[in-house]
């Protein structure tokens, strides 16, 4: 009488992790002379306009999303023809600057956009890829209002941050989605002469902008050890089911 045994291996399936959301917060200081349009490789453009390299803050790796704070660090903060008037961080408006303008219009540069806004002299940021910017610049983007909940912006295009606030100073706390691909977020100000055209007129900006920023980022923890077997594991469970398989083909064979 033969007996029939049935060999079964069962593979145990981990539950995927779930994603949960952290946070950080971080500060930077931003000077007036900060030209967004010298982002990254086009650092080259800052000397020309009259300004400086702005800084870079590095992504986390699942950053989803920003907010900002922003405040007047410099009792001194002043821009190319506000007569010597403190801006705040959402910029000078109805008409307080030797130009009177109500809003500026700067063209991009090389790969970055150029943004058009209320007012001038605001605090802007650029999301950049690796070795970034690259290709053709997005278009820019048209701030008619500064007050949305929340904003995304496309890879080395320009975007108003302001104070960070849906209203001047005041309102709720906005959100800047990350595009994807960014691995670096840089901080400064669009600036031209006479707020409008080609970047430039940097030289004469005085003053600092502090930012402080809180960073949200995807999060998906480990599984649990020994949820899951190492592959040595997996290797030995086979090799002793193979033997075993062949000790009790041994014995039918033997009935």
């Amino acid at each position: 009488m033969r007996t029939i045994v049935k060999l079964s291996l069962i593979a145990a399936c981990a539950l995927a992790p779930s994603i949960a959301l952290a946070d950080s917060i971080g500060t930077v200081t931003v000077n007036a002379s900060d030209v967004i349009y010298a982002a990254g490789t086009q650092s080259s453009v800052a000397g020309p306009a009259g300004g400086t390299v702005p800084g870079a803050i590095t992504l986390v790796t699942g950053t989803t999303s920003f907010t900002f704070s922003t405040t007047i660090t410099s009792t001194q903060f002043t821009l190319n023809g506000t007569g010597g008037i403190n801006n705040d961080p959402d910029g000078f408006h109805n008409g307080t600057g030797a130009y009177g303008q109500t809003s500026s219009d700067v063209n991009g540069s090389g790969s970055i956009s150029g943004i058009t806004a209320p007012g001038a002299g605001y605090l802007v940021g650029v999301f950049l890829g690796p070795g970034g910017p690259t290709g053709t610049a997005p278009a820019s983007l048209d701030y008619t209002s500064t007050d949305g909940s929340s904003y995304s912006p496309l890879l080395d295009q320009v975007f108003f941050i302001g104070d960070g606030l849906t209203g001047d100073g005041t309102g709720s706390t906005q959100t800047f989605y990350v595009p994807t691909g960014a691995t670096e977020l840089y901080l400064g100000l669009s600036d031209a002469n006479g707020y409008n055209g080609t970047p430039g007129s940097y030289g004469d900006n005085h003053g600092t902008y502090g930012v402080s920023y809180d960073d949200i980022t995807a999060v998906v923890p480990p599984p649990p050890p020994g949820d899951t077997p190492e592959p040595s594991s997996l290797a030995l469970l086979g090799t002793g089911i193979l033997g075993a398989a062949g000790v009790l083909r041994k014995k039918l064979a033997r009935k």
